[in-house]
């Protein structure tokens, strides 16, 4: 039987619940307020980096597979959604989808992520 390789994951993924509404022009805003709904385990591994000069834009963007543990440091199952705030060792990242289930055991979720470093 698979088991969760707890020895790999030395950060901390903390997901901040957000609240978002929208203005008159119907252009949705975070509200200022964001809750800590979860704090997990994870490690993470590049996935790639798009150049600026590729799409002629003054940014570069990286994108991470975060492998992460099945339940937060409670010990209940988690989930987060790319409205929710995600911090990774203290640094911002921006969720591309939910977590996924790795190979369907139960025992690591992936979470693409990306960060535009301009």
């Amino acid at each position: 039987m698979a088991t969760t390789p707890w020895h790999l994951f030395r950060s901390d993924l903390q997901v901040y619940s957000q609240t978002w509404t929208q203005n008159s022009g119907g252009t949705p805003n975070a509200t200022a307020g964001a809750t800590l709904t979860h704090t997990v385990r994870c490690w993470m591994q590049p996935t790639s980096a798009s150049d600026a000069l590729v799409y002629g834009r003054d940014t570069t963007t990286e994108v991470w597979d975060v492998y992460c543990a099945p339940v937060n440091s409670s010990g209940a199952a988690w989930d987060c959604a790319p409205k929710d705030r995600i911090l990774i060792d203290g640094t911002r990242y921006r969720a591309l989808g939910k977590p996924r289930d790795m190979v369907s055991l139960g025992v690591v979720k992936v979470l693409t992520v990306e960060q535009d470093t301009n």
